[in-house]
């Protein structure tokens, strides 16, 4: 105790070069002791400790230094800024020399702080453009983030998101938090406890279940083209509409509940709160660390507290009105029996019940509905594309739409092709989710990237690459099909919907709601572009804010006279 005493007394009495001297060593040595460890975890320990610290010097300073309270507090002031300026200069240095990435090529500012990344977000919200660029720039391999490494080749997709990859998710996966008890399974990053919880999800998503949703999706296909014929020609924002669209369904197989897009023409309040918010999440995801810090204090989530109380509104009606003896009819049934066989891993609290709730909304509507969204200006673009899909589902089903039925959809294979070409050139997601490789580290052809590196593909560039993608920017759909041997489709990497132990559950839940749509809308509609609307924005003028904002296409359906 008294050598505590003798050390703040002689901080407390130390004049400022000493001062200043003392803290900034402690800065660098602070450093240099949590190296090593993931800051994430302990943030707020230090956040909380800095505050007090801070408040205990002021004190000492007044009792044992014989300050008054404004020398006290402007010496505390003094002491904080230097510790904190030692320990920024600690780190930059560090990142620049002696940093296990110091050898990749990349802005000097990327390699500084992740802030670098967020304002060239923050120009044009189209980070991935800004990827393509230092990729254009540097070459395969380019350091975006002081441990972050974004990879441009076709050996590093099996290595980073395959079945048999090391990789495990990176701290990009602990922007809303790092406590696996509370998060959902997106960002649960431990390997098992995802496994875990996957059990539930693929249960959900299994072909039985899948046969339970099919009736339902297509009475949502069925109202969507009533809609489109009360509005044939007149332009229609189909951005919207996609959405309305995937957001109804994602009601009705995810909850057992219809949310009345369709109906009203008019975006769920709930949804709408999340979309208004979607570019700043975008900016700040780029800084996952600063995301969580906001995000806990009170108020700054103000904009999605209606989407997150709809969420927690529908598990608590969904709790009071599900019958578990029967066979689940939606997916939330499906995790809440899980919760009820006791199967506590998959669901390990009720705050990750609620943001697995969020989860279903948010991934199973985003995705699906920009991808129709690209599908249907795809097929405005190409009006010979679409007489093929046209001729080809008439033929499978000559009665027309009467005829309909899902067994015939799925025997017109091209329809599957339009939808991978659509998701090749138009991903939902546009940058692969980081992972973060193992200790020994990985090495992608001639590159050995360190262990606990951010690892990352680009999709939407290595989507287009022509060195692996014959006419990368056309849209082909043959290219799945008929042309998949002569354009080498088998060899190119494709990964809208990851790949690996982290893939997407939804993926067959996606391609039955896209197969019902698409075969839905050519059988009844001409698709074209409204006066005036030439596509060019909606296709070069795409946000990345998270998964993908799209700009309003205006679009004409026009009934065929086949019908």
């Amino acid at each position: 105790m008294d050598s505590i005493l003798q050390t703040t007394k002689g901080v407390a009495q130390a004049d400022v070069s000493h001062t200043v001297g003392t803290a900034a060593l402690l800065g660098v040595l602070f450093h240099l002791s949590i190296r090593k460890i993931e800051f994430e975890f302990i943030m707020y320990h230090f956040m909380a400790v800095s505050i007090i610290s801070f408040f205990a010097m002021i004190y000492a300073f007044v009792e044992v230094g014989e300050y008054n309270i404004f020398g006290a507090l402007t010496k505390a002031l003094l002491f904080a800024s230097s510790f904190n300026t030692g320990l920024l200069t600690s780190i930059g240095i560090y990142r620049l020399i002696f940093h296990r990435c110091r050898k990749f090529p990349g802005p000097l500012g990327a390699k500084l702080t992740r802030f670098y990344a967020a304002r060239l977000s923050a120009k044009d919200v189209q980070y991935y453009k800004e990827v393509a660029k230092m990729h254009e720039k540097y070459g395969d391999f380019v350091r975006t983030g002081p441990r972050e490494i974004s990879v441009l080749r076709q050996s590093a997709v099996p290595l980073i998101y395959g079945p048999n990859s090391e990789c495990r998710k990176s701290t990009w996966y602990g922007q809303t938090g790092n406590d696996p008890k509370k998060c959902s399974i997106h960002m649960t990053r431990d390997y098992n406890d995802h496994r875990l919880r996957r059990r539930a999800w693929d249960r959900g998503f299994s072909i039985k279940a899948l046969a339970t949703y099919e009736p339902r999706i297509k009475g949502k296909a069925d109202l969507f083209m009533s809609q489109l014929r009360k509005n044939a020609g007149k332009p229609l924002d189909v951005s919207a509409w996609a959405m309305f669209f995937s957001f109804d369904v994602m009601g009705e197989v995810g909850f057992g509940k219809d949310f009345n897009n369709l109906v009203s023409g008019v975006e769920h309040p709930a949804i709408q709160g999340v979309h208004a918010h979607m570019t700043m999440l975008g900016i700040m995801s780029t800084v996952p660390w600063l995301l969580n810090l906001l995000s806990s204090i009170p108020g700054a989530a103000a904009g999605y507290s209606e989407f997150f109380s709809f969420c927690a509104g529908q598990i608590r009606e969904k709790h009071k009105t599900w019958d578990g003896d029967k066979y689940p009819q939606d997916i939330v049934s499906w995790l809440l029996k899980a919760v009820k066989d006791k199967d506590v891993s998959a669901s390990p609290s009720p705050a990750a019940l609620e943001d697995d709730s969020r989860v279903v909304i948010i991934a199973g509507s985003e995705t699906t509905a920009t991808t129709l969204a690209g599908i249907l200006f795809y097929l405005a673009k190409y009006p010979e594309k679409q007489k093929k899909l046209q001729r080809l589902v008439d033929k499978a089903m000559p009665a027309g739409y009467s005829d309909w039925n899902y067994e015939k959809v799925k025997s017109v294979t091209y329809i599957d092709d339009f939808i991978s070409e659509t998701l090749r050139l138009r991903p939902a997601l546009l940058n692969g989710g980081p992972r973060e490789t193992p200790a020994q580290g990985i090495r992608v052809d001639e590159v050995h990237i360190p262990g606990k590196t951010n690892v990352l593909v680009p999709i939407q560039l290595i989507h287009r690459d022509p060195r692996w993608w014959q006419q990368a920017e056309e849209f082909v759909p043959e290219r799945f099909g008929e042309k998949r041997e002569e354009m080498g489709t088998e060899k190119a990497p494709y990964l809208p919907f990851s790949l690996g132990a982290y893939s997407c559950p939804g993926k067959n839940l996606a391609q039955l709601s896209l197969r019902t749509s698409l075969s839905s809308i050519v059988q009844n509609f001409d698709v074209s572009f409204a006066p005036g609307e030439t596509g060019v924005a909606f296709d070069k003028e795409v946000l990345d804010t998270f998964t993908v904002t799209l700009p309003p296409l205006q679009l004409q359906f026009t009934p065929r006279s086949r019908n």
